[in-house]
């Protein structure tokens, strides 16, 4: 199951340039939920179950609600919202009978299932792990005592909040790795939308205050590896710099940029694929990048394709793809699609989009990338909020 977050929904936590306030995004979003609320009534029709509220609620198509207390049981638990109005959403109830439910019954946007893995030994500090039994097993550690950015790393493993083994990147190979939160020391509000499965997340973050259309898209999880039962296949992706809140160029660590053929690699998988060593270096690529760009401008491919696609009226995607040296292609990057097409304008950050063809009966949600303190060279990438985003 995909579990979408996005700043715009209602109880969402705030995102600014405080100490704190990206850890907050983190826990709410992948431990805690938030939005919680009475249902009012809750009927089932034709497989189709209503839920209906007081008043507002968070609910986006593709989030998914966390229902609790109603009968039948067959009601409860993490359901993916299908449709949306001012005061009622509906969820797929295959096999439940059609009629009211019974109970006091309550639900909120339900978290990605993760693991807080030391709560409260620091503040600011926040250790997450995936909790799927399937896992690699590796945590992410976020230090998210500075103001405008957050310092992230991985590790294979942490026994203590400060302590861990198996570090990615290792300090040879990155001395500090980044998230942006805004590009001011301020409570100002910044856009953010994460999207995440049980193993693995993505976070679009817009920094920059005047303009909340385009940011970054970085990420951290399992990769869907090409190796069977992989079990050193998690990456981390961040930025070197502590000034990308407010780089006026390309930031090249970002998901939604491909590297070229003379480009040195930027993301951080744990172990190479044979589990010998530390961590290792890959670089995002894609079936159609012939040039390090930004997924959707001109010099991503050497041919200038544009949108739509004047033969079929179509939107072309393709899967992005993580290159660990001589080692060759190592897995995909879940859920991240890039395009080849010349974007320009036609999609704006959250705009969500229908598959067709190859994509059938998927949905994917746009994120704008580009120089956050910049205002050109601005491209698309395109999140999958259906999955899964593994075969296993």
């Amino acid at each position: 199951m995909i579990y979408t977050f996005d700043s715009t929904q209602a109880g969402a936590p705030v995102l600014s340039g405080t100490a704190g306030a990206l850890a907050t995004v983190l826990k709410v979003c992948l431990v805690d939920g938030f939005g919680a609320s009475a249902v009012v009534s809750l009927a089932v029709t034709a497989g189709i179950a209503k839920a209906t509220f007081a008043s507002l609620h968070p609910y986006r198509v593709g989030s998914v609600s966390r229902i609790a207390g109603a009968t039948p049981s067959a009601l409860n638990g993490d359901k993916t919202i299908l449709s949306v109005t001012t005061n009622s959403v509906t969820f797929a109830a295959a096999g439940v009978p059609d009629g009211a439910a019974t109970g006091t019954i309550t639900s909120r946007v339900a978290p990605a299932g993760w693991q807080d893995l030391f709560p409260g030994a620091q503040a600011n500090v926040l250790v997450l792990k995936p909790t799927a039994p399937e896992a690699s097993g590796s945590v992410l550690r976020l230090d998210d005592t500075g103001t405008t950015t957050a310092k992230v790393l991985g590790y294979e493993s942490m026994t203590d909040v400060s302590t861990g083994t198996g570090p990615f990147p290792m300090a040879a190979q990155a001395a500090n790795y980044y998230w942006p939160k805004s590009d001011a020391a301020s409570i100002a509000a910044r856009r953010w939308m994460l999207f995440a499965d049980e193993r693995a997340l993505a976070i679009w973050i817009s920094p920059h205050g005047s303009n909340q259309q385009h940011g970054v898209l970085f990420g951290f999880g399992d990769l869907a590896s090409y190796k069977s039962g992989d079990a050193w296949a998690c990456m981390l992706a961040g930025a070197s710099s502590v000034g990308v809140p407010t780089t006026t160029g390309a930031v090249a660590e970002c998901l939604g940029y491909a590297l070229g053929s003379t480009n040195a690699a930027d993301l951080f998988v744990v172990r190479g694929y044979a589990g010998i060593g530390g961590a290792v270096q890959g670089k995002k690529i894609s079936a159609y990048n012939t040039a390090a760009a930004y997924s959707g401008v001109a010099a991503y491919a050497a041919n200038t394709i544009p949108y739509p696609n004047p033969a079929d009226n179509s939107l072309r995607l393709s899967g992005v793809e993580l290159l660990v040296g001589a080692s060759g292609l190592r897995g995909q990057i879940p859920g991240v699609f890039h395009t080849p097409q010349v974007i320009g304008s036609e999609f704006q950050a959250g705009m969500v989009v229908e598959g067709e063809g190859a994509f059938a009966g998927r949905t994917l949600v746009c994120v704008r990338v580009g120089p956050p303190g910049g205002t050109t060279g601005v491209g698309v990438a395109f999140v999958d909020i259906s999955g899964p985003w593994r075969s296993a």
